[in-house]
């Protein structure tokens, strides 16, 4: 029996800032403001979302991913346009139930749900569901696309700087004692994902300009002498982008920068400006 693959990937992947196949379906998760709601991307996206945040800074986003309801009915609809396979690609399961909910959910519907966890968010993840994509196209087959994805996922890095510590804070991904001794200092810390996509901090630094700076560093020093796809995400921060351009550039004037949005369910984890430089190692 031919198998038939849909490929799905959650909102966190940003994967609306990019060229890609609208044959990719995309499980969007929703940003509250107070009583208000709004599924990410098509009913606001990264520049009116930043701005808000601008305007209305103590009125702090929350977020919830996709409804079990909409996951379900997309599943059986699938079914029925005669696929026999979907690939879910989440954002890392540290940062989200979104991964184990699909899992569970996946039980009561007869299509067959393949899983994957990321351990990761933004272009890295929106990277694997394009590769995902291209590969069904061209007949390749579930164990040969998760086989390219695990090395994608072992081999990619990004690295984080935050102008505000507020939003990790309020968020929980930061505790509060952390955060105000963060706030009163001024610092910026510099921060990574782990294997398996929980945040870290590397670094603690005084100044935004020195903490571009630092990921900048650490980019360049990961990236000596290997052949890679260079990203940048940004949360409208366009000074940033330019200023991180500019740094790799001097380095290495031939590569190509990818440049996106980090999509307002990210957004409001990290606040407005953050910043984001990584690289994914080329598969050969």
């Amino acid at each position: 029996m031919k198998h038939k693959v849909k490929v799905i990937v959650c909102s966190n992947a940003a994967l609306d800032y990019v060229v890609y196949s609208k044959e990719i379906e995309i499980f969007r998760s929703k940003i509250h403001f107070g009583s208000e709601s709004f599924d990410d991307f098509t009913e606001i996206n990264a520049v009116d979302f930043y701005d808000r945040l601008k305007k209305e800074p103590n009125n702090t986003p929350k977020t919830s991913y996709v409804s079990l309801g909409y996951m379900m009915e997309t599943f059986e609809r699938l079914e029925k346009e005669g696929f026999t396979d979907v690939l879910v690609i989440t954002i890392a399961k540290p940062l989200s139930g979104l991964h184990d909910a699909i899992v569970h959910l996946s039980k009561d519907v007869k299509i067959k749900v393949h899983v994957y966890d990321s351990k990761t968010l933004a272009y890295p993840e929106a990277y694997m569901a394009l590769t995902a994509h291209k590969m069904f196209d061209l007949g390749a087959n579930i164990k040969e696309v998760l086989s390219v994805l695990d090395f994608i996922r072992d081999n990619n890095k990004m690295y984080f700087a935050v102008d505000t510590l507020l939003y990790l804070v309020k968020n929980g991904r930061l505790s509060k004692i952390n955060g105000t001794i963060g706030t009163v200092l001024k610092i910026k810390p510099v921060l990574t994902l782990d294997k398996v996509g929980k945040v870290e901090t590397i670094e603690k630094i005084r100044t935004t300009n020195k903490a571009i700076h630092r990921i900048v560093e650490l980019y360049l020093e990961a990236t000596k002498d290997q052949d890679v796809i260079t990203f940048i995400s940004h949360a409208h921060n366009d000074e940033g982008v330019q200023m991180i351009s500019d740094l790799v550039h001097e380095k290495y004037p031939e590569r190509q920068i990818v440049t996106s949005y980090l999509t307002p369910v990210v957004g409001a984890h990290c606040g407005p400006k953050a910043i984001a430089i990584g690289y994914i190692l080329k598969h050969k």
